[in-house]
Order: structure tokens, then sequence, then C-alpha cells
């Protein structure tokens, strides 16, 4: 079983294998992988998910699911640009055909975890900028611009709501 506190990157494996010959596990903090094989599956490893409520687990998948909508459309290498891989609202509506969930307050959850994506950013930046951590290879004026576009889609998701 690949969850709870205990798991292992090998369990996760293991389950993985267990419904795909090809494989792949993903950290919470890797986001999508970039895989072309439609014969990957993806078991996110649960380290930054919520112990209570499914539609912020569920904000944390969409968030970074690359969608044909979004501004800057997914690059060709995205694991969602393989024909046939549902797009953030299909996959949305999926999820509520199958769990029964109202998922009218959705953007919520997709505004609380684009905020709480931007402080553990902001987080890792101030250990940068503080020469707690190298910052060899690492852009940090990206960095804050991640910061800054979270926070941007964190408040129009609740702004969404009004």
């Amino acid at each position: 079983m690949c969850r709870g506190r205990l798991a292992t990157t090998k369990s996760c494996t293991r389950a993985a294998r267990a419904h795909s010959r090809t494989s792949v596990v993903v950290s919470g903090s890797a986001g999508m992988p970039d895989s072309r094989s439609p014969a990957s599956v993806v078991f996110p490893c649960r380290e930054i998910s919520t112990l209570g409520d499914p539609l912020a687990d569920l904000a944390y998948a969409l968030n970074p699911w690359p969608d044909p909508s979004d501004e800057e459309p997914p690059s060709a290498e995205s694991a969602t640009s393989v024909p046939g891989f549902p797009s953030r609202n299909e996959l949305a509506q999926r999820y509520a055909d199958r769990t029964g969930r109202n998922l009218d307050k959705l953007d919520y959850y997709i505004g609380f975890n684009r905020w709480k994506t931007a402080a553990i950013l902001h987080g890792v930046y101030a250990r940068y900028k503080e020469g707690k951590k190298s910052t060899d290879g690492i852009d940090l004026v990206e960095m804050k611009k991640r910061i800054l576009d979270s926070l941007t889609l964190a408040q129009e998701a609740v702004d969404r709501l009004q």
C-alpha cells in the first residue's frame, strides 16, 4: 500500500508496478512528470496532502495540471499533452461524477492551495536570500515570479467565488 507516513518510494513503486508496466513515482513537490508515455501511472506521495478534506487534495492535484484553457498552453512535452488525456475541468468533473461530491466551492480550495504553494516557495526563497542555502544554479528572479504568480492565481480563484 502506498499511503501514510510510513510509505516509502519502494512501496509506492511496488504499488505502481501492480497497475502498469511503466510507472513513475512523483513526490508532492515534483509536480507532473515530463512523460509522453500513455502507459505511465503517477502515484503522488502524500507528503503535503491534507487529512480530512478530499477537496483540498483534489485542488492540490489540479493546480499543477496543465490545461489547454491556461494563458500559457501546456508544453508539447507535458504528460497531459498526450491525446485523450483529460483537461483540468474534465478531471474535476470525473471526480465529482465518481464521488458524488459537490464542487461548487472548489475555487476556495484551489485558492488555498495556490496560497500554500506561495508560502512554501517563499520560505525556500527566504532561505536562499539569507544565505542558508546555496544559490548555485538557482534563478531567484524566476522563483520570486513563481511566488507572485501563485498569489495572483490564489486571488483569481477566490474572486471566482463571489
